[in-house]
């Protein structure tokens, strides 16, 4: 199973295996449509996912300008990341965690939103557990990195959901975790959101044995 161990992005741990993309699934419309049973979009599940309980934005280039909270993602070549820190409830310490990125279509959104140029180059970048932002976070007093390396740098464009990490969900309940995206020739922004079709990055929880990809 290719599992990076514990959430590596979101929960600040040292794995000793490469990081790498677990999957990249398409998403045809058909799954854009809210489920009978819940209400809810596909790959969603009500009740069993986080959205980001924090967005803020760093600036290489202005490294002492706080941007305060957000509610969209930004990411320009070599200047502005976005952070983006979750809360997982004490209560998931038994869950699997897997951090996801949901890319729709522009024509498959109803509430969002995106602008999205160049070849679509992204780097996936960790804090330590419990360290992070706030609505002072600079680039220069950003959230203390995790000890282990970035992970390598994942292609992302429209249309496909992306499944960054799985593991369990122990080492960070209860606490604080948050990471960076960046990028070194794209300018992507959107407006995350999780109403109809959701786009943007999320913590979704699961129970028993993780699934192998690309069903995670």
């Amino acid at each position: 199973m290719k599992c990076a161990t514990l959430i590596s992005f979101l929960l600040g741990v040292v794995a000793a295996a490469p990081y790498e993309l677990l999957s990249k699934r398409k998403l045809d419309d058909h799954q854009w449509g809210p489920s009978k049973e819940t209400g809810c979009p596909a790959y969603l599940k009500r009740g069993q996912f986080e959205s980001p309980h924090y967005i803020t934005q760093i600036s290489a280039r202005e490294p002492n300008r706080a941007f305060g909270p957000r509610y969209n993602g930004l990411f320009t070549p070599n200047d502005i990341s976005t952070i983006f820190s979750f809360d997982v409830p004490a209560s998931r310490a038994d869950a699997n965690c897997t951090l996801e990125f949901l890319f729709p279509r522009r024509n498959q959104l109803r509430t969002s939103s995106f602008t999205y140029e160049g070849t679509g180059t992204f780097f996936f970048t960790g804090y330590r557990a419990g360290s992070c932002p706030g609505p002072e976070t600079t680039f220069n007093n950003q959230p203390a990195l995790a000890p282990y390396p970035p992970f390598p740098p994942i292609h992302m464009e429209p249309g496909y959901a992306y499944t960054i990490d799985v593991g369990p969900c122990f080492v960070g309940a209860g606490k604080c975790v948050a990471g960076f995206t960046s990028t070194n020739d794209t300018y992507f922004s959107y407006l995350q959101e999780s109403n109809d079709c959701p786009i943007g990055i999320y913590t979704s929880y699961s129970y028993g044995l993780p699934c192998e990809p690309p069903f995670c």
